[in-house]
């Protein structure tokens, strides 16, 4: 299987992780890795963003699809002509979901793979500097209860 180039890059960045992780011995080397864990956050942080705007989006364009549906379904109950302009905004909002859904799929997968990238980080972190890394955990987990707490009040 042919790799990307991103995932190359992604396969290069981790070996540069783990050998960071094996030489740790320096302060520098621990603000390194400590630079690589906040990187690795801000990341997924951006990943999940951009996937709840996408999702706003697809709830927006699925409620104009439905909308269009109800109405044809009227127009043809009522034996009444249904526009050419109808049936290709159906088509065209149909079409625009349906990719709108991959690149929902896909960057689920991106965010999953860059949680686990972000846990190996800071597990990496641990071994050298337990109190930052127990800074970051404390910190992620008092974003996602803040964003659970919106989602709720939604």
């Amino acid at each position: 299987m042919k790799n990307t180039a991103q995932q190359e890059m992604e396969i290069d960045k981790k070996l540069l992780l783990e050998e960071l992780i094996l030489e740790v011995n320096e302060p520098e080397d621990k603000n390194a890795l400590l630079a690589i864990a906040k990187a690795e956050i801000q990341k997924a942080e951006q990943l999940i963003i951009n996937n709840e705007n996408n999702t706003n989006l697809s709830k927006k364009h699925n409620k104009k699809l439905e909308n269009d549906l109800v109405l044809k379904a009227d127009l043809e109950k009522d034996n009444r002509a249904i526009s050419t302009k109808l049936l290709d905004r159906i088509e065209n909002n149909t079409e625009f979901l349906n990719d709108l859904d991959n690149i929902i799929d896909l960057s689920i997968i991106e965010i999953n793979i860059s949680n686990t990238d972000v846990k190996n980080t800071i597990a990496a972190l641990r071994k050298v500097d337990p109190k930052k890394a127990a800074e970051l955990e404390n910190t992620i987990n008092l974003k996602s209860k803040k964003t659970k707490k919106n989602d709720n009040n939604i």
